[in-house]
Order: structure tokens, then C-alpha cells, then sequence
């Protein structure tokens, strides 16, 4: 049945009723992250700083790895009830996630404080690097507890279809890390009254505590706001606490979207390797390039997560061609605010750098690294919505599938002929970035466009 452009302009709207909070929430985080590394990157030595926070930042995402086995089983599920109109087990679902996300933490609190040098070292940076780096990531994994609760709670009600309470939580949480940071990486003084506030300066330690406490905030006004029964989520104590049943299918959902990102992190850091060993200058270059490019993949996130909420609602309710179009339109959506995000930041190149730090080295790789990474960002906009909307059905082993062929079939091997075998050096591990992403937005877009994801079973 051909689809009439009324029925598709409903449907965009709905989408962009979801995406932008999502967008705006990645907007703030992603300013905030950026902030860090400005604040990190006036302190003495600019290029060890970078890179140690940069290597903690890395080591957060990892830790992404074990929520992601929990979120993607948690969104599908709570999709699928919100859409059949079964509250009460939604809200069991989201009971048993914060639970299990809780064991779950524990034993990264304790590799993070024991190995966070060594970690480090395992890349080969530079001593001071391995130092301040081992410092940030014992500092930041004791709030491990803090981080899971607050991303297993953005995702439960991203799945029921609240985008905005994630958006208001995280500029709290946002403009909190910003302040702490500041004030703990330089420190500050305060006369009050006849007393004297000085809190010193602690560089990088500061940025870690600053986050951590920022996590610690956060955790908190989501459980508040999930016992108050103020949202559309409701949490409730679970009988029994502990439910089999249920936490089997939260794993049996996630499990292959966990290991998609064990698989995507653990590649990621053997090219982080390569990077590292091009010198600090390149790695912090990296850095400041990874994080300007996220700022181009935001609106991706965003409409990932609005097709899987619409994809698992409308299956929840019988729709499958509403499901499918949610899917389409998501991605058609993503892809031209994308193209003109990679536009502007190729042009702009320079002028972000700058942005960053004075030395000149830096500036040109990270020049080097936007434009490589720019041509790449349209595959990115399908990859991100085709597999939200994938994950969303239930069918997370297609997303799982294409990054083991991006990784490790291609931007590994790759990145070893261009930037060694060849000569290419740094440009050549870095090009592989755009190659990748079109390999895995071809195989996920595949998989769609055979409906099969309609009669996963969740």
C-alpha cells in the first residue's frame, strides 16, 4: 500500500517530538564534555592533559559495554508494554534494570581503582600521561554506581516515549559538572563573611571529581523522581526483588547490543593504540577531533533513539507498517541534518582547533582528522537511526553483525596497511573511519529493508 504523504508527515513530527529533547540532551553533554577538555587544555602541559582525560573519557564509554546489555533489552521491553498499554510491567522492567545495573557496576568500581594505571600504560602513552590518566579513571569509575543508574533510567523513559525529563535531568547534571570543574581543575577563592573559602587547584584529579559528583547528582534526582510517581515510568518494589524471568529477557534482548560495543570498544582502543603510537600531539588531536565530531553525530542519536521508542511502541500495538515508516522517516531525517552538520564542520575546521589549544602541531592534525572524518558522517546518520530502529524491534544482532565487519574486517586491517605497511601514517589509520561507517550502514540497511525485524519476539 503506497503510504500518503499525510500519514508520513505525522509521523515526522512524532519523530521530531522525540529526537530533539534527545538532541538537545547530547547537545548539553556533549558541550560539557567539551568544556573539560577547554579547562583541561589551559593548564601547563596542554597535550598531557588532553590525553589523560581523553584516555578516562574513553574508559567511561567502555564501561557503555555492560549498560548497553541492560538498555537495549530495557527500551525494547518498555517499548513494547508502553504500546500495549501494560504500565505496571513497564515499570517492573525498569525495577529489574536498575537492580541489575547495580550488581553490574560493582566489579567496575574495583578494575578502575586497582588497574587505572595500568590501563593507561597498556597503550604505551607517556609516563605523565599514565600517571594523570591512572588518576582520572581510578577517580571517575568509583561513580560507576552513580553513571549506570542515570543511563539505564534515560533510557527506560526514552523507550516509553519521555525524551523531555532526560533533557531538564541532564542540564542539571550538565551545568553541575561544568561549575565543579572549573572551580576543582583551577581551583578558587571565596571570602565569606570573615572566613576565607580556598579550594586548590587540583587539573585533572579536579576534572574527575567534578564528573563524578555531577554522576552522583544525577542518579539521585532520577530515583527521587521514579519513587515520586510523577513521570510516566513508575518505579515500584519488585516481588519478588529479584525476577528471573524478567531479567532473562532484559539480557536475551541486550546481550548482543553489549557485545556489539565490547566488540566496537575493544577495536576502538586497538586504533587508539595505533593513534598513540604517532605521539601525544596525535592523540590529542584525536581527542579534540572525536569530540567535535560528536557534536555532528547528536542529531543521529537522536532520531535513533525516537525510531527505536516508535518502532517498539508500534510493534506493541499491531502496527507494523507505522513501525516501518518510523523507521524510514527517522532515517531520511537524520540524513540531511547530518550532511549539513559534516559541511560545516569541514569549513569550519580550523577555527574549532584553534578553539582548542595554541600549539600549532595539534591544531593541524586536529584540522586533518575533522576533514577525514566529516566525509564519513552521512553513512554514520543511516547506521544510527536504521540500527535505533532495529534495536527498538528486538533485533539487536544486526547492528552487532555489521560492527564486527566494520572493526575488525576492515578499519583494523586497514589501518595497519595504510598507516604502516604503505607509510601513510596517521592519515592513513584515520581515513579508515568514513570507509567503515558506509560498509556497516550498508549491512544494517539491508537487514531493514527485508522486514524480518517485524517478528523478532521479545
Amino acid at each position: 500500500m503506497r503510504l500518503l504523504s499525510g500519514e508520513n508527515g505525522t509521523t515526522r513530527r512524532t519523530i521530531l517530538a522525540l529526537a530533539w529533547p534527545v538532541i538537545l540532551a547530547n547537545l548539553f553533554q556533549t558541550l560539557t564534555t567539551t568544556v573539560d577538555l577547554l579547562m583541561v587544555g589551559r593548564l601547563p602541559d596542554p597535550a598531557v592533559a588532553l590525553a589523560a582525560v581523553g584516555f578516562g573519557g574513553q574508559m567511561v564509554f567502555f564501561t557503555f559495554t555492560i549498560m548497553i546489555s541492560i538498555t537495549s533489552g530495557t527500551v525494547a521491553l518498555i517499548a513494547r508494554y508502553v504500546g500495549a498499554k501494560e504500565p505496571e510491567k513497564a515499570g517492573e522492567v525498569l525495577g529489574q534494570s536498575l537492580l541489575l545495573g547495580l550488581i553490574l557496576s560493582l566489579p567496575v568500581v574495583l578494575v578502575g581503582f586497582v588497574f587505572g594505571d595500568a590501563i593507561v600504560a597498556l597503550f604505551g602513552a607517556d609516563p605523565e600521561v599514565v600517571a594523570a590518566g591512572g588518576t582520572y579513571i581510578r577517580t571517575v569509575f568509583l561513580a560507576a554506581p552513580f553513571l549506570f543508574t542515570m543511563f539505564i533510567s534515560i533510557a527506560a523513559l526514552r523507550g516509553a516515549g519521555d525524551t523531555v525529563t532526560p533533557l531538564l535531568v541532564g542540564v542539571l547534571i550538565n551545568v553541575s559538572n561544568v561549575v565543579l570543574n572549573f572551580h576543582l581543575i583551577f581551583g578558587a577563592r571565596y571570602a565569606l563573611g570573615g572566613l576565607v573559602l580556598d579550594i586548590p587547584s587540583l587539573g585533572v584529579l579536579g576534572a574527575a571529581i567534578g564528573t563524578s559528583i555531577s554522576f552522583g547528582i544525577g542518579a539521585s534526582v532520577y530515583l527521587i523522581l521514579f519513587l515520586r510517581r510523577k513521570l510516566r515510568l513508575q518505579l515500584r518494589r519488585p516481588r519478588p526483588l529479584w525476577n528471573r524471568e524478567t531479567t532473562r529477557r532484559i539480557l536475551r534482548i541486550g546481550t548482543p547490543a553489549g557485545l556489539e560495543q565490547v566488540a566496537f570498544q575493544a577495536g576502538i582502543l586497538i586504533w587508539i593504540a595505533m593513534v598513540v603510537s604517532f605521539g601525544t600531539e596525535a592523540f590529542a588531536s584525536h581527542i579534540i577531533g572525536l569530540r567535535i565530531e560528536s557534536f555532528a553525530f547528536m542529531p543521529g542519536l537522536g532520531f535513533s533513539i525516537a525510531a527505536a521508542a516508535l518502532v517498539g511502541q508500534n510493534l506493541g500495538a499491531k502496527k507494523p507498517v507505522e513501525a516501518e515508516r518510523s523507521g524510514r522517516e527517522s532515517t531520511k531525517m537524520a540524513l540531511l541534518i547530518m550532511g549539513v552538520a559534516a559541511l560545516v564542520i569541514f569549513v569550519a575546521a580550523p577555527f574549532i582547533a584553534l578553539a582548542f589549544t595554541s600549539d600549532i602541531a595539534v591544531v593541524n592534525l586536529t584540522v586533518l582528522f575533522i576533514r577525514v572524518h566529516s566525509l564519513g558522517i552521512p553513512a554514520t546518520a543511516i547506521f544510527f537511526s536504521v540500527s535505533g530502529a532495529l534495536r527498538g524491534a528486538g533485533d539487536t544482532r544486526w547492528p552487532f553483525y555489521a560492527t564486527l565487519v566494520g572493526i575488525y574486517g576492515l578499519r583494523l586491517p586497514l589501518s595497519f596497511l595504510l598507516g604502516y605497511q604503505l607509510g601513510l601514517g596517521i592519515f592513513g589509520v584515520w581515513v579508515t573511519l568514513p570507509i567503515e561507517y558506509y560498509i556497516r550502514s550498508i549491512i544494517v540497511g539491508r537487514r531493514f529493508r527485508t522486514g524480518a525485524w517485524k517478528a523478532v519476539t521479545v
